[in-house]
């Protein structure tokens, strides 16, 4: 299966669930007392997700924004909900995102279906000059932040494809995407490669740059990728069927 909108059916067979499914998962209402935190996936395949509506857990499973998921009762984007799960040591992120459609699928009997729709959003591609990219060894996917002098964050990134970058732009506060990201690179595999971005305050809003340093754009040019903003066509989540959480 693919990171992509992968429709999941309501009545799909119990084998077909067992083929994407944890070792060890837990969904429950939120506990106030939790210190889970917002989805994030650990070494180890352990994928936490504290606080989280339906709508967020979807968002964080398929990689979407909110304006590609269609047709959530209005419970779904206020009840939360904890969900702690864990996978092989190995388990690629993709996997695990996979691994949670299937879970939230099991958990409140979601039918859905995608189409696809034309809406505002943004294009990553090879530049003119080609990419400068590092071509990964194989490994575990991983990215974090760091500080550097003058305020500028990197953005480090290991065993990254293009596909999973493209859906990580969007929720990255503070860089100015707030909109869909199409992979148009063209670029098979996993790469090594940085970013660096000087991040917005979380106060001015997702959709603000900060106007005294690199953006995102002079990020992805300096690794021969660029970003355009473009009308592009983007499948939407479509919700057909969903109920309330079916405890563990």
């Amino acid at each position: 299966m693919s990171m992509g909108l992968t429709s999941i059916a309501f009545l799909l067979p119990a084998w077909l669930f067992a083929q994407a499914s944890f070792e060890a998962a837990e969904v429950k209402l939120h506990d106030p007392k939790s210190t889970l935190i917002k989805g994030r996936i650990l070494p180890g395949g352990r994928l936490e997700a504290g606080g989280m509506t339906l709508e967020d857990l979807l968002m964080f499973a398929y990689g979407v924004l909110p304006e590609r998921i269609s047709g959530l009762p209005k419970w779904a984007r206020q009840t939360q909900f904890d969900v702690v799960a864990k996978a092989g040591h190995e388990t690629p992120n993709a996997t695990l995102r996979v691994m949670l459609q299937t879970l939230l699928a099991q958990r409140f009997k979601l039918a859905s279906h995608e189409e696809n729709r034309v809406m505002p959003g943004y294009v990553l591609a090879v530049g003119k000059d080609g990419p400068k990219l590092e071509r990964a060894a194989g490994g575990l996917q991983h990215c974090s932040w760091i500080v550097r002098p003058g305020g500028v964050s990197r953005r480090e990134c290991e065993n990254i494809t293009m596909a999973e970058l493209t859906k990580q732009l969007p929720g990255l506060g503070g860089i100015g995407i707030d909109l869909p990201v199409v992979d148009q690179t063209g670029l098979e595999g996993s790469w090594n490669f940085h970013l660096d971005v000087k991040l917005a305050r979380p106060e001015a809003g997702p959709a603000a740059t900060d106007p005294e340093g690199p953006t995102i754009f002079d990020a992805c040019e300096q690794i021969g990728l660029k970003l355009e903003r473009r009308k592009v066509s983007q499948p939407v989540l479509v919700i057909d069927h969903v109920e309330t959480l079916t405890e563990n």
